[in-house]
């Protein structure tokens, strides 16, 4: 089979092409999991502990199993029940005693049991009749304090001694003959805290036994197969043997936290098969907010220095963060300092162990914390040698890879400086940075009110994977379909799908018809690392051009033309040999009863690995109230070959307001006194709105020689840290943690004086 390549005129791929879901999701037509309704359908909710630490002394559900409509009951302790089976039961058949009295919970919102009723009231009424009793235990829910209790006794899970564990270390030349040989040497520390994902359809899923072999679950998540198969696993380490498919046609955002079906998942499918109905079990907003998941938090002490032309010559820093009672690290070692090239480095990081939820993997995993701490240190650093901070940045970038320029031309380490270098003068240009520029604190105001302007610049991978299945049909009637198991987070991929296809067809998108988001269908990795459209759009094109080449295989004898003379134009099929040409319909009408079905998955060469981004912020600062107004933020970015231009430029914006959400108004606040979170909804725990927004300039820096790269994550990883040095560059001073808000702003100021 001769080589697959993009094509070098692309009719289609690179254009702004209106989303074919649209239509669906502004008339609410289309399906959300939260959306479904079974007949019969029970409502579930969970049981949770109201303790940051506690143990279950008795628990006692004779009253809650005579609720009205209640129909069944599961625990926590009887889900992940599996050792001591007798005569082959599953756990959840086991007595409660043996699994749940005893057991310790270590976070506000942990799981403890779930009811399932005819309806959500009776579902919430049986919840208030459970006798449960608790004993409890010490807790910490502040970093500062864990930090001072170093090796004191653990509160969270694990054998560890204590709740602060080493992150891990790294040292690379000579940092301390470094410090002691520069010319400028800038301290400072800098942070951002625990945020939550928030997304708009919260965690759950609707589980329907349609045999005792069969489950159907719609879930909202980010890998439909992935779902299925873990839900497979955990049913069959239960003795249950089945199939399970899952259906995903549209979910509402996931951002890192819904690559599996989750301890709600596990307990609607059992209270499923319990009852003998299907169950739908959703988190509430503030269940959303204690136990989903969460981003775990990051602070640094960092020495920057160099010479004062701007040369960075050591960092070190020496870092902590939160993940709850997980292990993920806020600050990711070796990628720190953030973008820059730095011969001497010393980095340290601690895992601050507390008792709130678990962190997941969010939205660029480390890379935003990371992104904050670099940059902010690296304008410190240009301030103190009086220098504007773009010129340092450009001084400061990696070297494009000499070996990599050799042998793979388009990769990101062969293109870096590159990339990096062209992104910031274009930034510079759309945001007209010499003119607007200015020493910090020096800038022009209206009364008491500052200007001030800042950059930031940041990284990503966004490579494809193989497993992801594509499948083109052509009917006789003209008629495409395009089948795909992968996942729609809201980023486009049915119309990148459609794309595709289209441009190989020779088709208008809105002519085909896109079927995704159902595990039966084939394999598809979940969305995670700004992989999807880099994974199954090369599938597409393989599968297009497969099924392509059948129908002309089919056809052609047909028509006593031969294969290879057959060319694809726009809604037309032309031999070369004769000069006759036929248009798509007639063309497939000859295949009469007959289909063709090609079939696609990754191949490397059609995408890459590695982006690069720069952002500027421009702001305004009341220093009266503390208040920061944002006026605009420059965007540019890579993602090597744009499929959709319309979508990738939302995809940017909707990662800047991301970004925008981190600097200037997200923070999970947790109680000292009780281990509570107190901001568990959107009335304290505040997102921006449309009056919040500045104005959004994207800039796609198209480089479709490099193939498909990933969009979603890297737009959203460095607007905090711009907007962090734009504020510094209007007052003076900086702000040095997230949320930018007047108390933090105001603190910065009178801290100066």
């Amino acid at each position: 089979m001769a080589e697959i390549k993009w094509p070098e005129k692309r009719r289609l791929i690179g254009t702004k092409v209106p989303r074919l879901d649209g239509p669906d999701k502004a008339t609410g037509r289309a399906r959300y999991s939260q959306d479904i309704n079974r007949p019969g359908m029970l409502h579930a909710l969970i049981l949770r502990s109201p303790y940051a630490h506690c143990r279950i002394k008795s628990l006692d559900l004779s009253q809650a199993q005579k609720a009205p409509g209640v129909r069944a009951i599961v625990t926590v302790g009887q889900v992940n029940y599996t050792a001591g089976r007798k005569e082959g039961k599953p756990g959840w058949e086991f007595p409660v005693s043996v699994t749940d009295v005893g057991r310790e919970l270590f976070y506000h919102g942990d799981e403890i049991l779930a009811i399932a009723a005819d309806t959500e009231e009776h579902a919430r009424d049986a919840l208030r009749l459970v006798k449960i009793e608790y004993e409890q235990l010490p807790f910490i829910v502040k970093e500062e304090t864990a930090l001072q209790k170093r090796l004191g006794p653990s509160t969270v899970p694990g054998k560890d001694a204590s709740n602060v564990l080493a992150g891990g270390s790294r040292t690379e030349g000579d940092p301390d003959g470094a410090k002691k040989a520069a010319e400028v040497l800038v301290k400072g520390t800098y942070g951002v805290p625990v945020i939550t994902h928030c997304c708009l359809e919260t965690h759950g899923l609707v589980a329907e036994w349609e045999s005792p072999k069969s489950l159907t679950i719609w879930c909202t998540t980010q890998a439909v197969p992935g779902t299925a198969g873990q839900l497979q696993g955990f049913l069959a380490g239960h003795g249950i043997t089945c199939s399970v498919r899952c259906i995903t046609h549209h979910m509402g955002g996931g951002y890192g936290s819904k690559f599996g079906p989750d301890i709600q998942g596990q307990l609607a499918a059992v209270l499923a098969l319990v009852a003998k109905a299907p169950v739908k079990l959703f988190l509430d907003r503030d269940e959303e907010h204690l136990a989903a998941g969460n981003r775990p938090s990051a602070t640094a002490t960092v020495t920057i220095g160099g010479s004062r032309n701007g040369t960075i010559s050591v960092f070190e820093a020496a870092s902590y963060g939160t993940p709850g009672v997980g292990r993920a690290a806020g600050v990711n070692i070796g990628i720190l300092p953030y973008v820059y090239e730095v011969r001497n480095v010393r980095i340290s990081t601690d895992i601050v162990r507390l008792n709130h939820g678990a962190a997941r993997a969010m939205r660029a995993p480390a890379h935003p914390q990371n992104c904050f701490i670099t940059e902010c240190a690296v304008d410190d650093f240009a301030n103190a040698a009086g220098l504007d901070p773009m010129e340092v940045r450009l001084k400061n970038l990696p070297q494009n890879d000499p070996a990599a320029v050799t042998k793979i031309p388009t990769s990101f380490p062969a293109l870096r400086n590159t990339i990096y270098t062209d992104e910031i003068r274009i930034a510079a240009e759309l945001s007209q940075w010499k003119k607007k520029w200015h020493p910090p604190g020096k800038g022009p105001t209206k009364g008491p009110w500052k200007h001030g302007i800042g950059m930031a610049l940041h990284t990503w991978g966004g490579a494809g994977r193989a497993d992801n299945d594509v499948f083109v049909t052509i009917s006789s009637d003209g008629s495409v379909l395009v089948q795909c198991s992968t996942q729609d987070l809201g980023t486009g991929e049915r119309t990148v799908l459609a794309i595709v296809v289209a441009e190989a067809l020779g088709l208008d998108p809105k002519d085909l018809t896109v079927v995704i988001g159902e595990s039966q269908i084939g394999r598809s990795t979940g969305s995670g690392g700004s992989t999807t459209a880099p994974g199954t759009a090369p599938a597409a094109l393989v599968a297009a051009i497969n099924a392509r080449d059948e129908l002309f295989r089919k056809v052609a004898p047909k028509l006593g033309l031969k294969p290879d003379d057959l060319v694809l134009e726009p809604n037309k099929i032309t031999d070369k040999a004769s000069g006759k040409t036929f248009t798509w319909r007639q063309f497939c009408a000859r295949l009469g009863v007959d289909t063709v079905r090609g079939q696609g998955n990754w191949i490397p060469g059609l995408s890459n690995l590695g982006v690069g981004g720069v952002q500027v912020a421009e702001v305004w600062v009341d220093t009266e109230t503390g208040v920061v107004r944002l006026d605009k933020i420059v965007a540019v970015q890579d993602c090597g070959m744009v499929i959709n231009k319309l979508a990738c430029e939302s995809q940017v914006a909707g990662g800047v307001i991301m970004g925008i959400n981190l600097a200037m108004f997200e923070e999970m606040i947790v109680d000292e006194q009780t281990g509570r979170m107190v901001n568990p909804d959107f009335e304290f725990y505040k997102l921006g709105g449309m009056l919040d927004m500045p104005e959004i300039i994207v800039h796609m820096h198209d480089m479709p020689e490099r193939g498909v790269i990933g969009i979603g994550e890297p737009p959203t990883i460095s607007t905090a840290a711009a907007i962090g040095n734009a504020i510094c560059n209007a007052l003076g001073v900086r702000v040095p943690r997230t949320p930018f808000s007047p108390d933090r702003v105001l603190a910065a100021l009178h801290a100066r004086k």
